[in-house]
Order: structure tokens, then sequence, then C-alpha cells
């Protein structure tokens, strides 16, 4: 089954050899006829002015991170929510931005993809349709983008008009502001063609072709060729007025410099491409972008009946923020921890940020194919899968559903000997701190136990330093409760530790009088 696709030039050779190695377009001229008319419903609903500029309309986005048959190869959070950014990026000046729209079961994010015939290929569509988001755009990550298009060259990406999702290779997700490739497709999906709609199959109209200099009326897939001067813009091509006659010349010629090749209209004018544009095929412009017209094109299909299924209510939490410098609490950089396998990761709350993602590697880059990563709404996380005698480095990135821009944060610290892990409390059941965060002043520790318990208690601050200190502390069998000497604490955030000598456990306190 054909489905349409990007293409996104990774190489600048342009020996017809080399051209089998570059990222392609399979996007066929019969792949984009099939929402042809949607396109041309789009363009008659602007030519009727039903299309007006309005507020910024927020479509949900699901983003689905494919793994192999062990569950290994997916991308990372982080280059989504990077990649996000640089989609809403793109679509800003039209007034369309995207947000992450959780699956009513699957999560933020899916990640519960694992299988060959999705990673490798996308032969499985029962199982991608069975893990769909039935009200967002389903974005599906994979290892290998596989159309079933036969032209030379490797698929970066497509849009599938009978599925209607998106599929991406992994690497392709790099949130970097000059690749155009999520946004591309992203065009596809909201109904715009390819400008050099008609040359897919051919390496671009240049010195050889059949008619050099002058192009044929049809272009090679049996579409118009369209004329420099506009006058069959409306039928020729992608239908659209203000992108100019491209007869593929991004095969041509090696990045975004301006065409000069000296190819010809049917009426002998010498043409001149529009290279930046989204949703043409010239590699590493300095930033894409689409015309006035394709931005009318995709609102008006965002606004028709066939994208009901995408409309929302959604109010961002913030639409921007920043990081703050002083984001991270606890452990102190550089610093080592006491236990390897009981570290407590502290970080302040952002104004605006609903969500942090944390990642945990042992290198700074964070690159590793062991990187811990980790989704949570609070400012906290706890770590008891490390090892000892080991340098490890985290980050922190505040985000909400709609702003993933803001940049994160890092620091390292070190791990003791593995002989210094910490146990646990035996016959200790549950404990806590009442109440939490404390208001008034006063707090209590409530403790049960099997068979009673005596322990030390103790209040620690972010940095570690110990400021309250219970010593042999006895708690009967069943429940036990004792004042907390909170008195004296400013406000913020602390630790409730319970060591009996041979276990140790560790509770948040919050401070807020």
């Amino acid at each position: 089954m054909k489905r349409s696709i990007l293409l996104l030039g990774v190489l600048a050779a342009l020996s017809a050899g080399a051209q089998e190695s570059r990222g392609i377009c399979g996007n066929t001229a019969a792949d984009q006829k099939l929402f042809e008319q949607r396109l041309i419903d789009n363009l008659a609903a602007v030519e009727a002015g039903h299309v007006h500029e309005r507020d910024v309309q927020y479509v949900p986005v699901f983003f689905h991170l494919v793994g192999d048959a062990s569950g290994n190869g997916r991308v990372r959070e982080i280059k989504v929510l990077e990649q996000l950014c640089a989609l809403n990026t793109a679509y800003e000046p039209m007034g369309i931005q995207f947000y992450l729209s959780p699956h009513p079961t699957l999560g933020l994010f899916d990640k519960t993809i694992n299988n060959a015939n999705v990673y490798s290929n996308q032969n499985n569509s029962f199982l991608m349709n069975t893990k769909r988001h039935q009200n967002a755009i389903n974005y599906f990550i994979t290892d290998v983008a596989s159309s079933g298009n036969t032209g030379p060259g490797i698929v970066l990406a497509y849009y599938s008009p009978l599925q209607d999702w998106i599929v991406s290779r992994r690497d392709q997700i790099n949130g970097l502001a000059n690749n155009s490739t999520i946004p591309h497709e992203t065009g596809h999906f909201f109904s715009l063609m390819h400008p050099f709609l008609g040359w897919e199959s051919s390496s671009g109209f240049g010195p050889g072709s059949t008619g050099w200099p002058v192009a044929p009326v049809i272009a090679p897939d049996g579409v118009a060729t369209e004329r420099q001067d506009g006058t069959n813009c409306a039928t020729a091509a992608d239908r659209i007025c203000d992108t100019g006659p491209d007869y593929k010349f991004a095969f041509l010629q090696a990045g975004c410099g301006t065409y000069n090749g000296g190819a010809k209209d049917p009426l002998g004018v010498v043409v001149d491409p529009l290279e930046n544009n989204t949703m043409s095929y010239f590699d590493g412009c300095s930033s894409y972008s689409f015309t006035p017209l394709q931005a009318s094109a995709m609102q008006a299909d965002l606004n028709s009946a066939a994208r009901n299924y995408l409309d929302n209510s959604f109010s961002p939490a913030s639409v921007s923020f920043t990081t703050p410098t002083d984001l991270l609490v606890s452990p102190v950089s550089g610093s080592t921890v006491q236990f390897f396998n009981a570290v407590q990761l502290a970080w302040n709350a952002v104004d605006g940020a609903t969500h942090y993602l944390v990642e945990v590697d042992i290198i700074p880059t964070f690159a590793t194919s062991n990187v811990k990563t980790y989704i949570t709404t609070g400012t906290s996380l706890a770590l008891n899968d490390l090892v000892g005698s080991e340098t490890y480095y985290w980050r922190v990135k505040p985000f909400n559903q709609y702003y993933t821009c803001a940049v994160p944060r890092s620091r390292n610290f070190k791990t003791p000997a593995a002989a210094s892990a910490v146990a646990d409390i035996n016959g200790l059941q549950a404990w806590q701190v009442i109440p939490n965060p404390v208001e008034a002043g006063h707090a209590e520790l409530r403790v049960n136990t099997a068979n009673g318990l005596e322990a030390n208690v103790y209040i620690v601050d972010m940095a570690g330093r110990m400021l309250r200190n219970l010593n042999n502390v006895t708690f009967a069998s069943g429940s036990a409760t004792i004042d907390l000497p909170v008195e004296g604490l400013t406000n913020g955030f602390y630790f409730v530790v319970l060591d009996d000598g041979k276990g140790r456990d560790t509770r948040k306190l919050v401070i807020a009088n």
C-alpha cells in the first residue's frame, strides 16, 4: 500500500549513484491524488472567504514511541518535546499550535508498541490502529519509515492518507529549527501537496532530461507542469498559486542556494522555484516556511468536517516560561550521596509547568543506551536502581502539554561503594507526616509496625544537613504517633528520615507556614 512520504535530502552528492542514499519523498503523484479533493475543497473555501483570521487553534497530537521486539530503540521523550517545540514554531505564523493530548489509557506517550512489524516496517497496521488516539493527530516514531515506495533514496517519513496518521524515522525527531520533516508531513495531513507534484518518480528535470531545457507540458507522473507566469497554477502541480513552479530541482543541487540551473517551463520561460518552502525538498535551508495560500488551505482543512475529531476546548497552563537557573535543589552538584540505592532528587516548582522530564545517565550528554527517563508532575524523584562507585548526571526539563521549549538544567553526583546500600526497616508497614504540607507550625509522625520499633528520627534539609534529631524513639506495635519538631523551620522542602540502625526510609516534608 502506497503512502505519502517526505523527502528531506541528507546528502549533498549530486551523482545518480549518490542520489540512492538521499533522504527522499516517496509520496507519488497517485498518493497525493488520494487527498487532492480535500485540497480543492479547502482552496474553494478560501476563495469563498470562509477562512478568516482567528485566535490560536490548539490541535491535539499523540506520539507513539515504537520499540523493537525487545522494547529497545525507541525515541526518547526529550527529543519529542524538542520536536513539538519546533513544530509549534513552524506553525505559529498561521495560528495553528499543537499540544500533547493524553491517551485515555496510554498516558502522555505511547511506549507499549514493541513490534518489528511496526518498528522496521509498518505491516502491522492492525496493532497501530488499536493504539491510535481517536481525537488527536497520531505520530508513530519508528526506526524505518516503510512507505512501499520504490523510488530511489531513503524514506524519512510519510503521511498515510488512508490511515490518516504520520510515520517518521526516529532520527528525524531532533527538534532542529531547519528540520522540516515533521512540519512537512503535518502539511500533508492538512491537505498540502508537493510544489513539484508530477515529478516524484524522476530524479529532477535537468541536463540530460528529454526536451531539456524546456519542460514537458505534462510531467512524468501525468500531472500538468506548472508555468512560471502562473496562468495554470490553480490546476497544475500542487494547485497553490504562490509556491511557484518546481520540477524537483532539489535533486540537482546541493543545499538551499538559489536555483540557477536554467530549466524553462513549457512556454520557454526560465523558472524560479521557492527553495525554502516547507513542502519542497531543498536541503539545509536556514529556515523553512509556508506561503500565505498554503497557510489558508491548512486552516480551511482544520476547520472542515473531516477534522471534527480534533475539536477540543484546550487551554494551556502557560504559553511560555523560563527555566530558572536555580531549578535543581538536591543532591548538591559534585557531592557524594549517602546511599547508592536510595537517592532522592529534588527541584523547585516552575510556574506554568505541569510536568517535569527527568533523565539520569553516566555521561553529561545523556546519550548512552541505558539513560533513565522519568516524567512526573511532582518536584522530587526517588532512585533505587543505581550502582555504587559511579558518577551520575541528571537533568530536569519543565514543560506542560503545550509549551515544551524550556531548557533543562543539569547536575551530577557520585554514589558511594555498593557496601553502603540501605536496607528496608524490618516490620515497618507504613508511615507518614501529618499534615503535609505543614501550614500551622505543628506536625506529627504516624508509624504502623508489625511488632513495634525503636528508631532514630531525623529532619534533613535538601543539602543533606541534619536539622532535627530524635534518638531512640520507641513506636508501639500497630499504630503509634509522636510529635515532629518542625518549629523554626523556614518554608521549603525537607526530608524526614526513619533509621533503626539496620534499615532506613525517607519521606518528603514541605513547610508552608
